[in-house]
């Protein structure tokens, strides 16, 4: 899926389309206390052996910020090569439904959209991440500037991970976009936050070029359990 990112990231930054479109849905769940463990096994039992066409999926534990759940999964991929190579039966999704019941207080919202671009970085790599959840008001001159602005911050990001896109259907606080910067822990994202904050001839481009932008929220959140490949 890394080629399709890049491809697809250059693409929008000069205003045409691609045939192929990574995309993402969300789902939020609140866990019961001390069933982690228990839910993580649920998801491994049923996508741990499985094939995905193209992309994969993560198990997210919630952390900091403004959140609506206690955890996440989120499935991503090509939105015309989407699902599994062997699809599951009803009574297998069923019987996963029905494994999960008994640890998940209640389901949240759920959200689906495009990745849009990124610096080429496995997520799962860099399991601890925060989202930026932005108002765009220009979408196509945003995108450019993100864009070119990974492009030239590239070579000072210490190898940590950025990955952004948009929300098309469902949206949180009225959010448009969204920007996911990715690290090993938390005290090294707030490294890579600061350190990012020393390019400001490559931010001050980026706000001159990016339409306007508002962020909405900010939260961060780490990945527990990864099934297929980015």
């Amino acid at each position: 899926m890394k080629k399709y990112l890049l491809i697809f990231s250059t693409i929008l930054a000069f205003g045409l389309s691609y045939s192929q479109t990574p995309t993402f849905s969300v789902y939020y769940m609140d866990v019961l206390p001390g069933s982690e463990s228990a839910v993580g096994e649920a998801f491994d039992q049923f996508w741990g052996d499985v094939e995905f066409k193209s992309g994969g999926a993560y198990l997210e534990r919630m952390d900091r910020g403004n959140i609506e759940g206690t955890h996440r999964f989120v499935r991503f991929g090509e939105l015309e090569n989407f699902g599994l190579v062997k699809a599951k039966t009803p009574e297998q999704w069923q019987a996963h439904r029905n494994r999960l019941e008994p640890y998940i207080e209640k389901r949240g919202p759920k959200y689906s959209g495009r990745i849009m671009g990124s610096n080429d970085v496995d997520p799962a790599s860099k399991p601890y991440i925060q989202l930026h959840d932005l108002e765009v008001k220009d979408p196509i001159k945003w995108s450019s500037a993100m864009a070119k602005l990974i492009n030239d911050t590239n070579a000072s990001s210490d190898g940590n991970m950025v990955v952004y896109g948009s929300y098309d259907i469902g949206s949180p606080s009225g959010a448009t976009h969204w920007v996911a910067l990715g690290s090993n822990n938390l005290v090294s994202l707030i490294q890579a936050l600061a350190d990012g904050e020393k390019n400001v001839k490559e931010w001050a481009t980026y706000h001159k070029t990016s339409g306007g932008t508002k962020v909405l929220n900010k939260y961060s959140l780490r990945i527990i359990k990864n099934y297929g490949e980015f």
